[in-house]
Formats: C-alpha cells, structure tokens, sequence
C-alpha cells in the first residue's frame, strides 16, 4: 500500500483547516516509511498534539501493528490538536479528517 505518490488527493476539510507544511509532513512519513520497505496498512491513522511549540505526531496503523512518535519545529505554521487518516484504495491516496468518513 502508499506505493505511488502519484495520486494523492485530500478532503476540502483538511484543505481548509490543515496547512501544508503538516500535510507535507504527514505525506512525507509515509514516504518514509516506503523507503524502508516497511509493509503499510490500507489506513495511516495521525494523531497530531501541540505540546511547548512543537507538533508531536503519534503514526499507527493496525495490520501490520506499528506505532511511531515524532517531534517537529515547525516553521511556517503553529502547532494543532488534530486526527488526520491517509486512505490508500490503490487508485489514489486521500488524506482526511475523522470526520469527512
């Protein structure tokens, strides 16, 4: 799954409220973790929390079971308290709030 970068689309809610720079991150984690030849879920779930200026992202998914912490400074935004999904359907990649499902 996340195999191409190709078609990767988001929700108007996540264009509305997300800024770029996180979604880049967000994108990019993924991109990662297909670099190290890790097996992702259909599902890439994001829990994003503001914390002392920095955005910590926690990155699950379910099968198989994986859950990465991360930290960042960002620079052109601040940081949110969000769940964001990427939904891989092998056709395209959708990035989306909990709430647009």
């Amino acid at each position: 799954m996340f195999e191409s970068t190709s078609k990767r689309y988001m929700t108007r809610m996540v264009a509305e409220t997300i800024h770029i720079e996180i979604q880049n991150i967000l994108w990019g984690l993924i991109d990662e973790q297909r670099q190290k030849n890790l097996k992702l879920d259909y599902l890439q779930v994001f829990e994003l929390e503001a914390k002392k200026g920095k955005q910590y992202i926690i990155h699950k998914q379910e099968v198989p079971e994986s859950k990465l912490k991360w930290c960042f400074q960002l620079k052109d935004t601040t940081p949110i308290n969000q769940t964001l999904w990427c939904i891989d359907s092998e056709t395209h990649q959708t990035m989306l709030l909990p709430s647009d499902y």
